[in-house]
């Protein structure tokens, strides 16, 4: 059966085959979009490879959620965990705030990715005026931040923030599917391609070929990278941590 996913502001949440369900922690999965950067093909002009800041932005990119993601919490009612749907807002901007501004403590560069990306999550017609006061502070200090930067750095953001979305994705991709699910049946965001394109191809796909071992095609790496997923499995009141290794090429 198609696995059962939501994205949760707190964890990526699925379950199993089982019923069973599995959490697995938000910096964990940038920290594996790291790893996809880290290995990107060396004959794309546009390799993230020689831009350290740009992969400290990629693998950094959702820290905001460490300590969120210390203790996962139950609904009151006991139905289910907390989802992005109906976290307090309030909450999850300020988390994204604090998120930014700890990588803007490392890396100016980084900052303005890592904000740029947080932004793209919500429309500029919004008529929610927390929401317009998120995206009034964060453009205001993209904007500082670009006082700072080189005219080379200037000329990359575009491209390293398609990059960033790009890793993200398919660090979502291994995440949110269950290990080696058939084409048909993966969750329908990315069944279809990556929605992101490069010099070495329109559309990249991705494919479970077993249960440990993911396909992308054409593949964006120079090498076979192998990842560890860290997981939480959830059956009633207890938590259990495994690790899930896949290789990706």
């Amino acid at each position: 059966m198609p696995g059962v996913f939501h994205r949760r502001d707190r964890m990526i949440v699925r379950e199993n085959n089982d019923g069973k369900t599995v959490l697995i922690p938000q910096h964990a999965h940038a920290a594996i979009s790291g790893e996809i950067a880290r290995h990107w093909r060396k004959d794309d002009p546009d390799s993230p490879v020689q831009r350290p800041e740009t992969i400290m932005a990629i693998d950094q990119h959702d820290r905001a959620w460490i300590p969120l993601d210390e203790l996962p919490q139950r609904k009151p009612d006991g139905n289910g965990f907390y989802s992005f749907i109906d976290y307090p807002l309030t909450d999850k901007l300020r988390a994204y705030q604090q998120g930014i501004m700890e990588v803007r403590e490392q890396s100016r560069y980084a900052a303005v990715l890592c904000s740029r990306h947080y932004c793209s999550f919500f429309s500029d017609d919004t008529d929610d005026e927390q929401i317009k006061a998120f995206l009034n502070r964060e453009y205001g200090l993209q904007q500082a931040d670009m006082q700072t930067l080189t005219s080379a750095e200037k000329a990359t953001l575009d491209i390293d923030q398609k990059m960033l979305s790009f890793c993200d994705d398919v660090s979502l991709y291994l995440c949110m599917n269950q290990p080696g699910v058939s084409k048909k049946d993966e969750v329908s965001w990315f069944r279809d391609g990556f929605r992101e394109q490069f010099s070495f191809a329109d559309k990249i796909i991705g494919e479970w070929v077993s249960s440990d071992e993911v396909r992308l095609t054409p593949s964006p790496l120079e090498d076979t990278v192998r990842v560890a997923i860290p997981q939480v499995i959830v059956d009633g009141d207890e938590f259990r941590e495994v690790k899930l290794w896949v290789t990706v090429t």
